[in-house]
């Protein structure tokens, strides 16, 4: 029997983007393989985001619902949504030209989900010169089958650069998430299928201060992450994942998942710097907290640079006093806002001069 054809769903989700909203919808339509529909969701956006979707006329569909938060927009636009393939775009973030047509090409029934490497940019779209996630370039299948069988996780990019199967999604949506719908998806995605891996950028990821991840309770942009919160927050994603395990009769090994993701290991040592930690975590040593990112970086997926730099960047972290570890952190996380910051200085200097 031969393979019935994909369709492709693309999702834009957004609220108060009209810097960007543009340029994603123009990513999307201008797709080599292009998208079967093109959903745009406005979360009651207060800025002139409405006006500029209204104006793709009946190229996209667009949907205008009263502001009801991430988790929503995601159930809602599923709802809407027809593809074999859904991709939600987070508003502030593009495609490449051949990104749907690598999905498809990379799809086949038993696959829950498809994801792909991003480059970073900053708020203007300027390249950072990193990548999200920095896939090895052997990255297969099967390593990612394995990797989740020792650790309950994997290495997956954020909201942009997956694209899930609706036979996948069907037997999860709607959810009900502690934070956006996608890590919960991608934390349970290998449950239900095998993740296939593009490890070249198909897409642009802006790093900017309104990034859900600088967003505390409060609602209050902060440059620096709650890593406590982010950390709570994992956790009960976690907890998602043992109950559809439970449900699935699919055996987790017992381990603190944690302990497994680079990004929390990260902000387990990260939290105790800033004197930030919460719960058991403050029990464990220094050296328990570095041995433990050893051992991520030095059997995780990375090509060998990128391994370097984590090396470093760990020892350098536990290394320092609390004084210069806090710098650290904050330039770590303020260094593509001081540049857009400075960028935008140097701009306006030149056109006075």
């Amino acid at each position: 029997m031969s393979k019935q054809p994909d369709t492709i769903s693309v999702i834009i989700t957004n609220y108060n983007y009209e810097k960007y909203i543009g340029a994603a919808i123009d990513s999307v339509l201008a797709q080599i393989r292009p998208a079967d529909e093109v959903i745009v969701l406005d979360d009651e956006s207060t800025d002139r985001s409405p006006e500029i979707i209204k104006s793709y006329g009946n190229r996209i569909r667009a949907i205008f619902q009263k502001n009801e938060g991430i988790p929503s927009i995601w159930n809602t636009g599923y709802a809407y949504s027809k593809g074999s393939l859904v991709i939600f775009l987070d508003a502030d973030d593009i495609l490449y030209p051949k990104a749907l047509e690598l999905v498809e090409k990379a799809f086949r029934p038993g696959i829950a989900k498809v994801q792909f490497e991003l480059d970073v940019v900053d708020q203007e779209g300027g390249l950072l010169g990193r990548r999200y996630c920095n896939f090895a370039q052997d990255t297969n299948e099967d390593d990612t089958v394995s990797e989740f069988s020792q650790t309950g996780t994997y290495v997956w990019p954020v909201t942009s650069g997956n694209v899930y199967a609706r036979e996948f999604m069907e037997q999860v949506m709607p959810m009900q998430s502690p934070v956006g719908i996608d890590g919960a998806l991608n934390t349970i995605a290998p449950l239900y299928g095998k993740i296939a891996t593009i490890t070249e950028p198909m897409g642009q990821y802006r790093i900017h201060l309104r990034n859900i991840s600088r967003i505390d309770k409060s609602g209050q942009i902060n440059i620096i992450p709650d890593f406590a919160e982010r950390i709570r927050l994992r956790k009960l994603e976690f907890d998602l994942l043992r109950q559809h395990a439970a449900r699935l009769n699919k055996a987790l090994p017992d381990i603190d998942f944690l302990d497994s993701e680079l990004v929390f290991v990260n902000y387990r040592l990260m939290a105790r710097k800033m004197q930030r930690e919460d719960g058991k975590d403050a029990d464990r040593s220094l050296l328990d907290l570095w041995r433990t990112g050893m051992r991520v970086v030095l059997r995780g997926p990375f090509r060998p640079i990128t391994r370097l730099k984590h090396i470093l960047w760990l020892t350098g972290l536990t290394a320092a006093p609390a004084p210069l570890a806090r710098l650290m952190i904050l330039v770590r996380f303020s260094r593509s806002h001081l540049r857009s910051t400075i960028g935008s200085w140097i701009n306006l200097y030149s056109s006075r001069s």
